[in-house]
């Protein structure tokens, strides 16, 4: 705890922020290509979570709770009601076609989707990880070069999912 000059209250050196509400989420279909095997095409109602930690500020916060809300309803926005599918995999081939619908080849099967409900996302499995991993690099380009270090949990299910951390600063 640091005490301010002049006698002020102390404040903590260092806080995690946690922001876990409901609004935070998302719906979408997908399929993951597993070593085990390739998952049916399925959905689920998502969950976000974040936390955010760091050095206390002389005003007594961390970050200001309104833009990490802010930057986790837009990344959720930008999935929700649509099919989430990989453009980074070895194992998936995604065509845009010209008539506005997007082809999807993983072996036998064979997906045409509208483009419109289609978010087409620069990862190598639709898993929760890489779900994760893609939703924490939005966030943080939206918090820019916040002083924070972030953690973010994808959930698919209640008790089901995945949490990604940045990496902690040198030093």
């Amino acid at each position: 705890m640091s005490s301010p000059p002049g006698g002020s209250a102390p404040r903590p050196d260092h806080a995690v922020l946690e922001v876990d509400k409901p609004v935070h989420g998302f719906a979408a279909a997908h399929f993951s290509v597993l070593d085990e095997g390739t998952e049916p095409l399925h959905g689920h109602n998502y969950r976000v979570r974040l936390r955010a930690s760091g050095a206390v500020r002389g005003d007594g916060s961390v970050v200001d709770f309104a833009s990490l809300k802010a930057a986790i309803a837009a990344e959720c926005e930008a999935l929700d009601h649509s099919v989430l599918l990989p453009t980074g995999s070895a194992r998936v081939v995604v065509s845009e076609r010209g008539d506005g619908h997007v082809e999807v080849r993983e072996g036998e099967r064979c997906f045409v989707f509208p483009r419109a409900e289609v978010r087409l996302l620069p990862i190598v499995n639709t898993t929760c990880e890489c779900l994760a991993g893609h939703l924490l690099a939005g966030v943080r380009r939206r918090l820019g070069e916040a002083p924070v270090r972030l953690e973010l949990s994808v959930e698919e299910s209640p008790g089901q999912g995945a949490t990604v951390a940045e990496a902690p600063a040198p030093g």
